[in-house]
């Protein structure tokens, strides 16, 4: 018998606070994110989905499950240039996080980073996404033991 843990901690978001489930919102993200944009539109097209709801969005990421996170954080990944963890607790709820690394794997662009410019990048992308604010903070976020 295994049994793997994990533990996640950063500064970031808890994207189930995103209560807002507007695909029309969603779809004016992922603009944000052309190639990401693109690389969707073919996933659902691959399915035959011509009229995509949120539901079908949230089941691009076919690999750790993590729906809108994993969207935010490709979207981030493109139009930031900055490297994000999408991430889930043992209760199932999803996070993306600035995790700090190590000085040589910093690029130049987080270099510069400041407590105040991600508040600013992550409530710049929430608020594409929905009217309400939701806290950016430092998050502990743990899968197990």
């Amino acid at each position: 018998m295994s049994y793997s843990t994990w533990h996640n901690y950063g500064y970031g978001i808890r994207v189930d606070d995103i209560k807002e489930q507007s695909v029309e919102r969603l779809q004016a993200l992922l603009k944000l994110a052309p190639e990401l944009d693109q690389k969707i539109r073919a996933w659902l097209s691959e399915l035959d989905i011509a009229e995509p709801d949120w539901d079908d969005y949230m089941d691009f990421d076919q690999v750790y499950y993590l729906g809108l996170a994993t969207i935010l954080q490709q979207v981030i990944e493109e139009a930031e240039g900055l490297r994000l963890t999408a991430c889930d607790d043992s209760s199932g709820a999803t996070y993306l996080i600035y995790q700090p690394c190590y000085p040589w794997e910093i690029t130049d662009r987080e270099r510069d980073l400041t407590e105040e410019s991600l508040v600013q990048m992550f409530s710049r992308y929430v608020n594409v996404l929905s009217d309400e604010p939701i806290e950016v903070g430092s998050q502990d976020v743990k899968n197990g033991g």
